[in-house]
């Protein structure tokens, strides 16, 4: 079984032209996909390996170039990228109802992408700490990655939100010092096991605020070219995810590749739940909603 994730940035014509597709050489034996990742999704690609090999399916990865949510999804309709690690969008559910999309609505980060704390200047964290409702929370300016559908979420709740564009390093630092933006919110789980330390590297003034939550329902599935070059590997997903799903290996992959936050970094803070206009937690199919967390807060 070769599962092996191959970390080679190329450009995807080229891809397409070589080595994108199954069946691309005679000498080749195991066929290869490309993949559409973060740095931080390691543990996705763990669970992918863990899928495939439960179904019995080698497969070789190639990591997709970064691009904008746009290009990606005209990308992954084409059949030039196979794999998606991306939260859920209404854009992405209608392109699975059309048919030009699949998707596998296993929840990657087990709930815990919707529990949003806040990335503040380390010399403002004061601002959170005197918001306790939705109505002091419209006080503030929140800022997130382009394109992002968080964006609706807090702008469907009236809060001011804008877009920066630079953010991957934590360049979004430099708009919180212009007073551009206040807060960053990003999933809670995922800043404390990877961003913090990231983002601290080129910014060390950033901190993550302890006395908020921003909560509301948001999965990271795994979306699926529905081009015809993608077939095996759609029906190989499914099977070893629901395999893995009921037999324990996707809560044991996940605990050796991520951290789950300790309960002290639930405790007092202020909860403020906000409605995601799109969907709801019974997005997730009732087979997969065993493999959520649910914190408690106090």
């Amino acid at each position: 079984m070769n599962t092996a994730f191959s970390i080679r940035r190329r450009d995807l014509l080229g891809l397409v032209a070589g080595a994108c597709l199954p069946g691309f050489s005679a000498a080749a034996t195991v066929p290869r996909f490309v993949v559409q990742t973060e740095p931080s999704l390691a543990h996705c690609i763990a669970l992918l390996h863990a899928a495939l090999e439960a179904a019995d399916f080698p497969a070789e990865f190639v990591e997709a170039p970064h691009a904008s949510e746009e290009r990606n999804l005209h990308e992954i309709s084409a059949g030039r990228i196979h794999i998606n690690l991306l939260p859920a969008t209404p854009t992405r559910l209608d392109m699975v109802r059309e048919g030009r999309m699949r998707m596998i609505a296993v929840p990657l980060e087990r709930g815990l992408l919707g529990w949003r704390a806040s990335f503040v200047l380390q010399n403002q964290q004061d601002k959170l700490a005197q918001v306790h409702n939705l109505a002091d929370l419209k006080t503030l300016i929140i800022g997130q990655g382009p394109g992002w559908w968080d964006v609706e979420v807090y702008r469907a709740a009236g809060i001011t939100t804008r877009e920066v564009q630079a953010w991957r390093n934590g360049e979004f630092a430099e708009q919180m010092q212009a007073g551009v933006i206040d807060l960053f919110p990003m999933g809670l789980e995922e800043s404390l096991n990877y961003f913090l330390r990231h983002f601290r590297q080129s910014f060390p003034q950033l901190a993550l605020d302890k006395s908020l939550l921003l909560h509301y329902p948001w999965y990271r599935f795994v979306w699926v070219s529905s081009h015809p070059s993608a077939d095996a590997l759609y029906q190989a997903l499914e099977k070893g995810f629901d395999i893995i799903s009921s037999n324990g290996k996707f809560e044991s992959v996940w605990a050796q590749t991520r951290h789950l936050p300790p309960s002290s970094a639930w405790q007092g803070r202020t909860v403020i739940d906000l409605d995601n206009p799109f969907y709801a937690q019974d997005i997730v199919p009732q087979k997969y909603q065993h493999l959520l967390l649910h914190p408690q807060i106090s």
